[in-house]
């Protein structure tokens, strides 16, 4: 159930990224693209002829949206965030631990210390995206989306369904636990900055994350299946 709108948000991001002469990092860009996570609800497990739509709506209200127990998505209950950062490739492409400092005084600046900022991360990524995982409440996401080198800010879901785990190498109290498992692929972000580049590495981020999510699901049905005979 999770494909199709995780093909809609990219396609979304193309057309957007593709048709737009607005800078990348303008006002206009960070309020209307990189925030979608709040078209999550438009998946309830219920339909109705009418509802709230935050796609249209230019100061969403959050006691106005859909609540959690309708959304689909495994995982996604606005609390734990995918925050997709940038940066610069020159001279010099930054290492995974200047990528991972920069991570933590990121969330710092919302939740007031490094110290604290490191107790609510809890994965990061610097190989396929260069992101992190987050534990904070919906307010303060709106708060990450507006700071220096944040890209996008999405609602997480579960890579791993069966395990409740939302993938990424786990970082605990500042340090990270690689796990192999959930790197799709060594290649390495280009040195380019132009909006090619993001398009083409959020749709990468968006296909494996969808793609793993597609292989546990046939595993789950394999084990049913075998289960029933």
């Amino acid at each position: 159930m999770a494909a199709p709108f995780r093909r809609s948000l990219c396609t979304l991001l193309s057309r957007s990224l593709r048709t737009s002469h607005t800078p990348l990092f303008s006002p206009r860009i960070l309020t209307h693209l990189p925030f979608l996570p709040l078209s999550t609800p438009s998946r309830p497990k219920t339909t109705s002829s009418s509802g709230y739509s935050p796609s249209t709506d230019p100061s969403p209200n959050w006691s106005s949206r859909q609540p959690k127990e309708t959304i689909l998505l495994d995982g996604c209950d606005y609390e734990h965030w995918l925050v997709v950062m940038d940066f610069p490739t020159h001279p010099a492409p930054p290492s995974e631990q200047e990528m991972l400092d920069a991570y933590v005084k990121t969330l710092a600046a919302v939740v007031g210390s490094e110290e604290e900022a490191k107790k609510k991360i809890y994965s990061v990524c610097t190989t396929t995206y260069t992101g992190f995982g987050a534990l904070i409440s919906e307010e303060l996401s709106y708060q990450v989306k507006g700071l220096p080198g944040v890209l996008w800010v999405l609602p997480d879901s579960y890579l791993d369904v069966p395990n409740k785990d939302y993938g990424g190498d786990l970082f605990i109290d500042g340090k990270v636990i690689h796990r192999p498992q959930f790197r799709f692929t060594e290649r390495q972000q280009t040195h380019s900055r132009s909006r090619a580049r993001h398009n083409a590495q959020l749709e990468t981020m968006m296909a494996d994350r969808r793609q793993h999510q597609q292989f546990q699901q046939q595993n789950r049905n394999a084990t049913g299946r075998d289960e029933n005979q």
